[in-house]
């Protein structure tokens, strides 16, 4: 009986032991050392206040040093990322960074201003939408006189560019849907309508971009393969001298030289 009660006693003591080493080990690796430092006075040279003070100059410096490697690695990726767009600046063409482009357009042919639109999926390839407009009269085209052409165009067309450089030479096609309000004078009358057009165009050019800055010069060459005509009645009749009138107007104007500028991002 003697034996149990003396083994209980040394576990008990051991239990107490363990909970005092435990808090020991709290109070020797405190969470905040240098906030438990600022609770000494400054004269104070207790072992505990100078332990904590220790301990807080050691927690600074893991803190400087841990700043320090956080800004190494910060300007490792900065100069990592400064060479890799350097890279790129010197080997790629400003189609790959900056891939779209907003340009206006001026020039002969079906239009002769206008805005344009455009975006390089590829490399060397370019997708463009565009609007444009051309106030024309066409009295040369027509035997009574008073004759107005004026059009607005829009359509599609893509670039495919022969070189991978700032200057590249291109060859480019698309689409075009035109519309008009055509008027004619017959006699003493004025005859006008509703003239619609679809053509397609073929075109071949240079490009010069550098940075942001764009221009390009083209030849165009635009052919209708619809034409049609209207008069402003009720049951929109097709009206022969209308469409006669639009159709020449539009073989007139079938080439042209158009001049884009613009800015890419």
């Amino acid at each position: 009986m003697r034996a149990w009660a003396a083994g209980a006693a040394a576990a008990a003591c051991l239990a107490l032991a363990a909970v005092a080493r435990a808090q020991s080990l709290v109070e020797v690796v405190p969470d905040d050392p240098c906030a438990q430092a600022q609770a000494f006075a400054d004269d104070d040279a207790s072992p505990a206040a100078e332990h904590l003070r220790r301990a807080c100059r050691l927690r600074r410096l893991d803190q400087r040093l841990a700043a320090e490697r956080r800004q190494e690695v910060i300007a490792a990726e900065q100069v990592r990322a400064d060479r890799i767009q350097r890279w790129i600046d010197q080997t790629q063409p400003p189609r790959v960074t900056r891939p779209f482009a907003l340009e206006g357009l001026l020039g002969t042919g079906i239009a002769s201003y206008g805005l344009s639109v455009a975006w390089a999926f590829l490399k060397q390839a370019e997708l463009a939408a565009w609007l444009g407009r051309r106030t024309i009269s066409c009295d040369t085209l027509s035997t009574t006189g008073g004759a107005d052409c004026s059009r607005t165009s829009y359509g599609l067309r893509g670039r495919w560019y022969l070189l991978p450089t700032k200057i590249a030479p291109f060859v480019s096609s698309g689409l075009t849907i035109t519309g008009a309000h055509v008027q004619i004078r017959q006699g003493g009358a004025l005859l006008s309508g509703d003239a619609r057009a679809n053509s397609y165009n073929l075109a071949a050019g240079v490009l010069l971009a550098y940075a942001a800055a764009r221009l390009s010069v083209e030849g165009i060459y635009e052919r209708a393969f619809y034409t049609g005509a209207s008069k402003d009645d009720p049951k929109k009749t097709p009206n022969g001298d209308l469409n006669g009138i639009w159709s020449d107007s539009l073989k007139q104007d079938r080439f042209g030289i158009r001049v884009q500028v613009g800015c890419a991002f």
